[in-house]
């Protein structure tokens, strides 16, 4: 009776239950399976209609973006452009160099000798004809008298044998009285060389002394430098120039020279000479800028920067209308009411301004203000014009 009351108090829901649980009990494990496929059938369903749904708003995105694009590409942007003209400018060119001395002279003698005495040393101003060091030239001038003697000696033999009547030997005479000669008349020379007077060695040239390498007392080798003196009146600057500019540079142009340690002074220059050989690791070839040295504010050893001004009549756009003005450059060239993209070509800068030598014409409105989010083709509408 008890179970009957049970069974009588069970709810619809757990009799559902149970009446599912026998019949699976008589049927044996088949619905089971079925079951599972149902459950697979299911899941792909779900995740049939979740890639539907992804695909459906990928869709809708872009058709979003085109349409914003297209919005965007056909809304009027406020734009300030410049009008192209050809104008007269100045290119410069140019690159880093160091400054050395227009001449510079190592002072030596030809024969070995004792220096007496050194008259001058580093920092000297010297003129032309100051004695510079003193000489011994007692053994030069023992030398002068051994080649006088030597020469003698063979003139009388060749006197001699000249009566014997010997062919050979007479040749064999006039020879060595050659040789004598010539080595006597070499002496003279160099001892009246236009550096040495009155056993002193004198200066050449106008300068300053800039070494002394000998002492008083010292004997000195033959050809040994023993001073050098340096013109100062004008200087070289040896500057390294891009190949690409070769072209352009020829004797006789201006320069302007700004040394490193002097950047807010330039001092004007003359292109003397232009070395046509390249440097293969730099890709430059040398210049040489020729620079009056009055105030004596130039030194050598100084690097110094050389612009070489190059007049012109070429389009000047401003730096700011262009895009990557030292690369790929491109402009936004206006034409009936739309901006469309422009590659040029820069050839140079002056200032605030390119110098465009490909890509414009002459006329062209450019847009100067407002290129910023600028797409190709799109409208634009003239604010103004510079």
């Amino acid at each position: 009776m008890a179970n009957e009351r049970k069974d009588r108090t069970q709810t619809p829901l757990a009799a559902e239950a149970a009446r599912e649980e026998l019949e699976q009990q008589k049927t044996g494990p088949v619905p089971q399976l079925r079951s599972r496929s149902t459950r697979a059938a299911q899941r792909g369903s779900r995740h049939f209609h979740l890639l539907l749904g992804l695909l459906v708003l990928l869709a809708v995105g872009l058709v979003a973006a085109g349409a914003f694009a297209w919005t965007r590409r056909n809304a009027a942007a406020d734009v300030t452009v410049y009008q192209v003209k050809a104008r007269d400018a100045t290119q410069y060119i140019g690159g880093g160099g160091m400054i050395f001395p227009l001449q510079q002279l190592n002072v030596s003698y030809p024969f070995p000798e004792r220096v007496v005495a050194v008259l001058v040393k580093p920092g000297d101003q010297v003129a032309p004809d100051q004695p510079l060091i003193q000489l011994d030239t007692s053994q030069l001038n023992a030398q002068i008298k051994q080649a006088f003697d030597n020469m003698k000696a063979a003139k009388a033999y060749l006197d001699s044998v000249s009566a014997g009547g010997n062919t050979v030997t007479i040749a064999q005479a006039q020879q060595q009285y050659n040789l004598a000669q010539n080595r006597y008349n070499a002496l003279v020379a160099q001892s009246a060389s236009s550096l040495l007077h009155n056993g002193n060695l004198i200066s050449p040239m106008n300068g300053v002394v800039t070494v002394v390498n000998v002492n008083p007392n010292q004997v000195v080798a033959a050809d040994t430098p023993l001073l050098t003196i340096m013109d100062e009146s004008s200087v070289i600057v040896r500057v390294k120039i891009p190949l690409e500019d070769l072209s352009m540079v020829h004797p006789g142009q201006a320069a302007l020279v700004t040394p490193s340690a002097l950047p807010n002074h330039d001092f004007n220059g003359t292109v003397s000479s232009v070395i046509p050989q390249a440097d293969p690791q730099t890709d430059t070839f040398e210049v040489w800028v020729k620079v009056a040295n009055a105030n004596k504010s130039l030194l050598p050893g100084m690097n110094a920067f050389v612009r070489i001004p190059l007049p012109l009549h070429a389009f000047i756009v401003p730096r700011l209308a262009v895009l990557n003005p030292d690369r790929e450059s491109i402009v936004f060239v206006v034409r009936h009411q739309r901006a469309y993209i422009q590659h040029v070509q820069v050839v140079g800068h002056t200032g605030d301004a390119v110098i465009v030598g490909q890509g414009l014409s002459e006329g062209d409105d450019i847009v100067l203000i407002g290129m910023d989010q600028l797409q190709n083709g799109q409208a634009v509408h003239f604010r103004g014009s510079a």
